[in-house]
C-alpha cells in the first residue's frame, strides 16, 4: 500500500487580541516568529520536505507558513491560502485535505485550535493538544487523499 505525509502545524504564538486589531489580522508576536524560525531550521536539519502547504488566511498562519517555507527554500507558488482553513472544523478541513492532488505525497496543513487538535485527535485515534508552534507528522495508508476519512494514521510523531 502507498503512503502519504500529512502534517498538521499550529500556527505559531499571536499577539493578544486588542479592540483594534480583528481576529484574522493578528500578527506574529516576536516569540512567535522565533519559535517559527526555530521550526524551519529544524525541519531543514531533517530534510523534509511538502508537496503542497495550504495555510488558512490569518496573518498569523501565513506568516509561519512563510516563515516555515522560506527557511525550506520552499517554492511559494507551492503555499496555497484556503480560507476554508480559518475556523475550520475537522468535516472542512478532512474535505479539503481530500481534494488535493494525487501527486501529493507531503502536505502540510498550517491552522488553529480547536479545528487543528480535533483532526490530529481524528486521525490518530488518540487525544491531541498541539500548541502554538507545535508540528506533527502523520503517516497515512492511502493512495490518494480522498481515502482521508477512511483510515487511522498507521504512525504519528510530534516533531517539537
Amino acid at each position: 500500500m502507498a503512503t502519504k505525509s500529512l502534517f498538521l502545524l499550529r500556527h505559531a504564538k499571536a499577539i493578544n487580541r486588542g479592540v483594534l486589531i480583528p481576529d484574522q489580522d493578528r500578527p506574529l508576536a516576536d516569540s512567535g516568529v522565533k519559535d517559527a524560525k526555530r521550526l524551519g531550521n529544524y525541519l531543514l536539519k531533517k530534510a523534509l520536505d511538502f508537496d503542497l502547504i495550504l495555510s488558512s488566511p490569518a496573518v498569523r498562519a501565513i506568516t509561519t507558513a512563510q516563515i516555515v517555507a522560506n527557511k525550506l527554500g520552499y517554492k511559494q507558488k507551492h503555499l496555497v491560502v484556503e480560507k476554508c482553513l480559518y475556523e475550520a472544523d475537522v468535516e472542512v478541513m478532512l474535505k479539503l485535505i481530500s481534494s488535493a492532488p494525487k501527486k501529493v505525497d507531503s502536505l502540510m496543513i498550517v491552522a488553529h485550535n480547536p479545528g487543528i487538535d480535533s483532526l490530529a485527535s481524528t486521525l490518530t485515534g488518540e487525544p491531541i493538544s498541539m500548541s502554538t508552534c507545535a508540528l506533527i507528522e502523520l503517516t497515512l495508508d492511502i493512495k490518494s487523499w480522498d481515502q482521508v476519512s477512511d483510515v487511522k494514521a498507521c504512525e504519528f510523531n510530534v516533531l517539537n
